[in-house]
């Protein structure tokens, strides 16, 4: 396990009360991204899971995903059912990015005050049902299976991606060569969304933004026209977020 200079107690009691995990401790915040390859470099498994802190996995989840993909051996990722501790089901799976996504996202005006627009269902896959088993464009690295030659085919998760959209381009790459993404909700975990970067909210929305960006610089190869535009767009949408934080208050 890594402990990415955590400001909590975290490493302390993981320390006495699993002393069998190993532990390494950064001295300094390096980014998920980073963190993560630091793991699986040190991992010795044929799967690798990617998995936040604010996560909980139903019982028996591990092994059901991990049977699931050793029966589908042209499946490299897969991800769960998310869902919202009140049992809200999270978009946890979606269409990659479009230059018309900083519009319609998630949390985009567009997607607060008119959550049925055709944009936004089809960016956050609103209309599949998500109890059924699919292929998909990317799953949520909050909680994220692959398999180790998945890594040594395409290389490790981007570190330029300091937290944020490394799952997106994760996804995208696999998929280029020519690996599948699945969505897979015969397993459950409860995310409480937000509880990991809460004390940093307003730092983790920019990260969110600048990794954004640099999604579209690093697989749209476009004109430095659209890039300004999709640049200032981006930021816009920054902006109108942090708004509607305080207009649509949870």
């Amino acid at each position: 396990m890594i402990d990415n200079n955590s400001e909590d107690q975290s490493s302390t009691m993981l320390k006495q009360d699993f002393p069998q995990v190993k532990l390494l401790e950064n001295k300094k915040n390096y980014g998920f991204s980073f963190a993560c390859n630091q793991g699986i470099k040190k991992s010795r498994g044929r799967y690798i899971l990617l998995l936040n802190p604010d996560t909980e996995f139903t019982s028996g989840g591990i092994t059901k995903m991990i049977e699931f993909m050793r029966a589908h051996p042209t499946v490299g990722i897969c991800g769960p059912k998310m869902i919202d501790p009140q049992g809200k089901v999270h978009f946890s799976c979606r269409t990659f990015p479009s230059y018309l996504t900083a519009i319609s996202s998630g949390q985009s005006i567009l997607n607060r005050l008119f959550p049925h627009n055709p944009l936004s269902r089809k960016y956050l896959l609103k209309d599949q049902d998500h109890s059924q088993e699919s292929e998909v464009d990317w799953v949520s690295g909050s909680c994220l299976l692959t398999k180790r030659d998945l890594f040594e085919k395409i290389g490790p998760l981007d570190e330029i991606f300091f937290m944020y959209v490394e799952d997106v381009d994760f996804c995208y790459r696999a998929k280029k060569a020519g690996f599948m993404v699945y969505y897979f909700p015969e397993v459950v975990i409860v995310h409480h969304i937000g509880e990991s970067t809460r004390k940093r909210e307003l730092k983790m929305k920019v990260e969110h933004h600048r990794s954004m960006y640099y999604f579209y610089q690093k697989h749209h190869h476009v004109s430095i026209f659209l890039k300004g535009i999709v640049f200032i767009s981006i930021w816009i949408r920054l902006f109108f977020v942090m708004g509607t934080k305080f207009l649509f208050p949870k």
